[in-house]
């Protein structure tokens, strides 16, 4: 009777306890996504901040006062992503003298169109027509009302912008004084027999977040070069536009690649009148793609995030619910921090195995 009631207890404290994590779980992603406006920005300045942090203690090591190195680290930063801003708002530019040419190759696929459904559908060319334009006005005036919201938009970007080059300038001044904030919450709820894991675990996950952010923007660059003299010997026009473009769509994993390659062939299809250049154009991409899968980012960055696939999709798609592009991009990094922790904390373990590769 005693060894019932005692396993009845035990049933109702595990029932209990797995209540108040999947309560806590829901908490926590409700948070997220209802205060993704400050948390969006913030933990986009802590990965970066964490990426510069090697850079930054090189600079402290030459004798530069910590400050003035994380403003140096941030600036440096900052400079290159405005300058690829720069070079890609020149190639849209550019681009854009070209719209009447792909304005004309979009008339003639039209038409064929047309004839192509008269032929096997006998659907009269003028309603097609009466109902294409039916739908371009309703797309028209859709836009119409999100230029303002585009604007918006743009002017949000830039105040985040600045408001993340502090956060990030701040959190490699402060890193320091959160390292010890952490250790100190572990001493309070775990004693100092965990204090030196503590301190392994928080050095890990510093030179985790780093070097993965560090090798993807590695990737990009490698893939930026790649993609650009490839289109360019394929005779694509605007090759740097596109090469930079899907390099940085390659960010994403597995999705990214895919849709950069999509964007380029769908271009090449509107602009050429044969199929041989968008075949080469997706042959090519096809062949960088697999270079990229089994060599180059497992390389780089693969060491780093060992996340198995499954989890790996499953971060894409729960970051895209969450936090939209933002969350597809930074997930990835975030599971690979949980996985760390998981790998250091005894009762986590099994948790770190489930998501991780090896």
């Amino acid at each position: 009777m005693g060894s019932e009631t005692v396993k009845s207890t035990n049933r109702s404290n595990g029932l209990r306890d797995t209540n108040q994590f999947l309560l806590l779980l829901v908490l926590v992603f409700v948070i997220m996504y209802y205060a993704q406006g400050f948390l969006i920005p913030v933990a986009i300045s802590g990965l970066f901040a964490m990426m510069l942090v090697p850079v930054c203690r090189m600079l402290e090591r030459w004798k530069i006062h910590r400050g003035l190195a994380a403003g140096i680290c941030v600036l440096a930063t900052l400079l290159v992503i405005l300058g690829v801003l720069y070079i890609l708002i020149n190639e849209v530019v550019a681009l854009t003298k070209g719209v009447a040419v792909i304005g004309e190759r979009l008339n003639l696929l039209l038409e064929s169109t047309y004839n192509f459904i008269l032929e096997h559908f006998q659907y009269p060319i003028d309603k097609q027509r009466e109902y294409f334009q039916k739908q371009i006005a309703g797309l028209s005036e859709s836009s119409a009302r999100y230029v303002g919201g585009i604007f918006m938009s743009v002017l949000g970007g830039l105040a985040n912008l600045l408001i993340m080059t502090t956060y990030t300038v701040l959190f490699l001044i402060y890193r320091t004084r959160i390292k010890r904030f952490v250790l100190m919450l572990v001493v309070r709820y775990s004693g100092r027999k965990d204090l030196d894991e503590a301190k392994t675990v928080v050095e890990k996950i510093t030179g985790v977040a780093s070097s993965y952010l560090s090798g993807v923007f590695l990737v990009v660059l490698i893939l930026s070069v790649v993609y650009t003299l490839g289109l360019m010997i394929i005779g694509v026009e605007n090759a740097l536009f596109f090469g930079l473009l899907a390099a940085l769509i390659n960010v994403i994993p597995y999705i990214g690649s895919v849709g950069g390659a999509i964007i380029v062939v769908i271009y090449t299809l509107i602009t050429r009148d044969t199929l041989t250049t968008p075949i080469v154009v997706a042959l090519f991409f096809t062949v960088i793609q697999q270079i990229d899968s089994y060599f180059l980012t497992p390389k780089i960055t693969g060491s780093m995030v060992q996340l198995s696939p499954l989890f790996t999709i499953m971060a894409l798609l729960l970051g895209a619910m969450v936090w939209g592009l933002a969350g597809m991009i930074m997930f990835i990094p975030f599971i690979g921090v949980l996985k760390v922790i998981f790998d250091h904390v005894e009762e986590l373990k099994p948790f770190g195995y489930l998501i991780g590769e090896k």
